[in-house]
Parts: structure tokens; C-alpha cells; sequence
């Protein structure tokens, strides 16, 4: 059994996570900002810590004798550059920071797709590898800078940092929203727990995505580490190729590289 902390415990994805890391056997940490609820704590195996996330020594005594940090709280879409400045980029060093002072070896930080969305679909760095950042917004700006704040304390301080390129994530309660791009919340367990356990030591980059079929990405990044995800959107492809055909772009942020997608508007102005 190990201690986790998840910052952003209210969220899509720790609220996903938090029963499938319980039914693993793991203790939980979750850290919110003062005064956002939690739901469905289960008080013999969880624990709320109310923080903010710039607050590098409450966050240090929060995180104090877990074995991992997953660093989920953040601004999930573009905002105003000053807000994602604050919450995205102060916030992901506040929590490397607090990782290093509690002395957590391991650091599982959310970065997105958007951190390299102008990488071209048809780019063989997709396919093979892992391409450099290309960020499509501001958003993606914000997520670039998580990951080389990960390859900095994972580089000075020695602690396992993996970033993860989260794609589509869909909580499990309908279709994905993207035969390509779709993580599951079991997938994601995976990846947490790989992060875990993993005796990849350093910074490592990598897809959080299912085993899609359609997918334009490579999985050996993540299988390096021991990612092995299982799901596969296909499974749902008639249900959503009803719902809706998915855009075609030739990047991989689709609309978020638009022209007429107005950066450091929620959603683009839409």
C-alpha cells in the first residue's frame, strides 16, 4: 500500500482515479483550494487537505511521506494569460517544489496534447518518438513550461518525473469524445500506477492515451516506464461515428490551431 497525493482532488481526473487507486490497495492525499468541495471521501483511506496551489509549504507538509505526487490542478482550457501564468506555471512549480522539499521521489505532472499542437498530424515524431513542444495556445504554452519544470527537479533534484501529454480523457459514463485520441480512466490508473513503480529514473514525456487503434501517436514512450495501456475507442466507433464526425486538421491540436481560435479566451471565444 503507498501514500498518493493528487492535487486538483475535485477534478474530472482525480475524481476518476481516486476509486480505482483505492481499489488498488493505495492511501490518498487530496488537495484542493480552500473552500472546493470533495465528494464521496472515504475517510478510512483518504485525507482532504485544503491548499492553495501556489502554497509551496502547505503543499510540502500535505505531500509529506507519499510516494508519488500527481499533479492534476490547473486551468483545463485557455484562460487569460495572467491566470494561467498564476495557476498553471507559479502553481506546477509551487508543487515541484513542495515534491522536493517533502522528499517524494516520484512526480507524475498533467501536461496536455495542446503542448504540442502544432506538431503536424503526418510529422514521423508522432509516430516514432516523441516530438519536441509546439504549443497551440496559451494552454499549451503553460503545459510546455510544466514539462521543462519537470526536466528541471528531475535533473537537479533527482526526482522520477513523467509528464504526460493527456489526449481526450472521457470519465467512463458515455462514448469517448475521440476515436483517436481517447484516454480512458482505467488507462489512466495505469499510468499512474506506472509512474508508481517504474525504475525509469530521470524526466520522461509521454502520450496519455489508450490503445486506440485509430491513434496517431507512438506508445513505446510511455511503455518505457511501464505504461501499457489496454482500452480501445474502437469499441465505441459505431455509437460515435453516429454522434459526430471528428474534425479533420492538419495539426494536432485541430481547432485550437484555427486562425479564427482567439488566444487567451476561454475556449477560444467560442
Amino acid at each position: 500500500m503507498a501514500l498518493l497525493a493528487l492535487t486538483g482532488a475535485a477534478g474530472r481526473i482525480a475524481t476518476a482515479l481516486r476509486p480505482r487507486l483505492r481499489a488498488a490497495g493505495h492511501r490518498l492525499v487530496l488537495c484542493e483550494g480552500l473552500g472546493v468541495p470533495v465528494a464521496d471521501v472515504d475517510g478510512a483511506l483518504e485525507r482532504v487537505v485544503e491548499c492553495d496551489l501556489r502554497d509551496i509549504d502547505g503543499q510540502a507538509q500535505a505531500f509529506a511521506g507519499a510516494d508519488l505526487v500527481v499533479h492534476l490542478g490547473a486551468y483545463s482550457d485557455e484562460q487569460a494569460w495572467a491566470d494561467l501564468l498564476s495557476v498553471n506555471i507559479d502553481g506546477t512549480r509551487a508543487v515541484c517544489e513542495a515534491t522536493r522539499l517533502a522528499g517524494v521521489p516520484r512526480l507524475l505532472l498533467a501536461s496536455s496534447v495542446h503542448a504540442a499542437g502544432f506538431v503536424p498530424v503526418d510529422s514521423p515524431a508522432l509516430r516514432q518518438g516523441m516530438p519536441l513542444p509546439a504549443p497551440d495556445t496559451y494552454y499549451g504554452v503553460s503545459k510546455a513550461a510544466l514539462e521543462a519544470l519537470g526536466a528541471l527537479y528531475a535533473a537537479r533534484f533527482g526526482i522520477t518525473v513523467v509528464s504526460a501529454r493527456i489526449m481526450t480523457f472521457a470519465d467512463g459514463s458515455g462514448v469517448p469524445g475521440s476515436l483517436r485520441s481517447w484516454l480512458s480512466p482505467d488507462d489512466m490508473t495505469k499510468l499512474v500506477l506506472a509512474t508508481l513503480t517504474t525504475e525509469a529514473r530521470g524526466h520522461h514525456v509521454v502520450w496519455g492515451v489508450s490503445r486506440n487503434t485509430r491513434r496517431r501517436v507512438d506508445l513505446s514512450p510511455g511503455l518505457a516506464i511501464g505504461f501499457d495501456p489496454q482500452d480501445d475507442a474502437e469499441a465505441y466507433a459505431v455509437e460515435l461515428e453516429q454522434a459526430s464526425a471528428e474534425r479533420s486538421s492538419p495539426f494536432l491540436g485541430g481547432g485550437f490551431t484555427e486562425p479564427a481560435y482567439r488566444l487567451g479566451a476561454p475556449h477560444g471565444g467560442r
